[in-house]
């Protein structure tokens, strides 16, 4: 039996709870659900509370996602689902 992959780290940059912050955390829910063939881990970054990690990432807007290992990210409220689902496609498996 071979081991589980280890998981694929995405980092969510936002702006406290606004809509479009909630809008992007959502569709990103979304589309890691439906993408049961591979195991990410999320972790949802409040710029405001963490502000140095956004600028040693390079975050000027938000909401950004980000994927560390690759350096890829995407900007927006991800409501493209087929940008998005293509972006998590794409990124290399750990």
């Amino acid at each position: 039996m071979t081991p589980a992959p280890s998981a694929t780290l995405l980092l969510l940059f936002v702006v406290k709870a606004t809509p479009r912050s909630m809008q992007a955390i959502d569709n990103l829910r979304r589309a890691l659900a439906e993408l049961a063939d591979r195991t990410f881990e999320l972790e949802i970054v409040n710029v405001f509370d963490d502000p140095e990690r956004a600028l040693a990432e390079r975050i000027l807007v938000t909401p950004t996602l980000l994927a560390p290992a690759s350096a890829q990210r995407i900007v927006g409220d991800l409501g493209e689902v087929s940008q998005l689902r293509y972006f998590l496609q794409m990124l290399p498996t750990v």
